[in-house]
């Protein structure tokens, strides 16, 4: 997700409490628990600086894993007691918990991979039921925040977040659906939602070949383009070679390769299949191997 929608979603579970008799100080203290803990996963964002084979190797590794939340959400709260000592830590930490893991759990409804169980496992898991921005979301939580003026602002924001619950569930159910409707035979499936609710875009590996499909709730898939997968070229394991390729197998969940044969060498692209309609250079090296 965006970090816009992590942070409304932090502030969100903050507001579904019950704040009336706090102080403002204290509120101010449990709303920045919410909001830093929901944030704080994307602290290794900085690792785009260190090039490509850095940021796929640390973005969304263990500071989304499940298993590591504890720990982010007890940094969230140090960041909090550096400037609030006003709030129950206990209360703090849960919400700070919960921030963690909503940002966790809103992440892997999209289609970019999160290593949700680092370090016990090294793979992305992606559902792939929500775009990276979804306007829907945003609607509901402005929609709570309206509703404050007919409602408490905890049972508004407590109405919010199981619209949001009810809108993910019902995404993954038409998502689940556009699965079935894919002919059988394939090896590996992937699924991208796209901005427009109940659409998605169907990644197929069948064979040496790449399949994309779009379907919607109301409509039967269309094959939209087939793509032939190189991966199995000589040339295709010494392009693997180098570190920012190696980082992209790494991080998608099936990658596929382009294979181009110059005078003296081959191009070898490793890509994201997912990305490669839309935005060819995103997740995507190209390698020239000298040929032997």
């Amino acid at each position: 997700m965006d970090n816009l929608t992590h942070g409304l979603l932090g502030y969100a579970l903050y507001a579904a409490t019950d704040t009336r008799d706090l102080s403002r100080k204290e509120r101010a203290g449990y709303a920045a628990a919410a909001v830093i803990g929901a944030e704080i996963p994307d602290i290794e964002s900085f690792t785009t600086f260190f090039g490509d084979e850095a940021y796929l190797t640390w973005h969304r590794g263990f500071t989304h894993s499940f298993l590591f939340s504890p720990a982010m959400a007890l940094l969230a709260l140090g960041i909090v007691a550096l400037f609030n000592r006003s709030v129950r830590w206990k209360k703090a930490y849960l919400l700070a918990l919960g921030g963690v893991i909503v940002h966790i759990l809103s992440d892997l409804s999209n289609s970019w991979g999160t290593g949700i169980w680092e370090p016990l496992d090294h793979g992305r898991y992606s559902l792939g039921i929500l775009p990276i921005v979804d306007a829907v979301i945003l609607l509901i939580l402005l929609f709570a925040w309206l509703a404050r003026r007919f409602a408490s602002r905890a049972r508004a924001f407590r109405w919010g977040l199981a619209a949001i619950a009810c809108y993910t569930a019902l995404q993954g159910i038409l998502a689940s659906a556009a699965v079935e409707r894919i002919p059988d035979g394939y090896d590996r499936i992937a699924i991208s939602a796209q901005f427009v609710p109940t659409q998605f875009q169907i990644i197929v590996k069948r064979g040496d070949r790449f399949e994309y499909w779009r379907t919607t709730a109301l409509s039967r898939p269309v094959k939209e383009k087939t793509i032939v997968d190189d991966r199995h070229h000589p040339a295709v394991p010494r392009a693997l070679e180098d570190p920012d390729a190696k980082a992209i197998a790494r991080f998608a969940p099936f990658y596929g390769a382009a294979v181009t044969e110059k005078a003296d060498a081959y191009r070898v692209t490793i890509y994201d299949p997912r990305f490669r309609l839309v935005r060819p250079s995103l997740l995507s090296k190209t390698v020239a191997v000298p040929k032997q």
